[in-house]
C-alpha cells in the first residue's frame, strides 16, 4: 500500500499553472504553424519554423519545477500569441 502520508511533489496552484503554460506554448506553436502553412514562399515558411523551434524545444523540457519560467511564459506569451494570431500571412 502506498504512503498516504506523502506529500504531493507540486501543488495544485504549481500544476495548474504549469498546464496554463504548456497550454498557451501549444498555441503559439499552433499559430506560427498556420502561418507556415499560408506561407508565400519556401523562404518565409523556413524562417517561420524558425522561429517556432525554439517553442518546441521550450514545450517538450518544461516541467512543473521550472515555476520562475512558468511565471515569464504566462505573463509574456498572450502577447505573442496575439501577435502571431494577427500575423500577416503574406509575410
Amino acid at each position: 500500500m502506498p504512503n498516504a502520508t506523502r506529500s504531493p511533489r507540486w501543488t495544485a496552484a504549481e500544476m495548474d499553472a504549469y498546464e496554463r503554460a504548456r497550454a498557451l506554448l501549444n498555441a503559439v506553436i499552433a499559430a506560427y504553424s498556420g502561418r507556415i502553412g499560408a506561407a508565400p514562399s519556401p523562404e518565409a515558411a523556413r524562417a517561420l519554423r524558425a522561429q517556432r523551434a525554439p517553442l518546441l524545444v521550450e514545450r517538450d523540457s518544461l516541467t512543473a519545477d521550472s515555476q520562475e519560467r512558468i511565471a515569464e511564459i504566462l505573463r509574456d506569451l498572450p502577447a505573442q500569441l496575439a501577435a502571431e494570431r494577427e500575423g500577416n500571412p503574406g509575410e
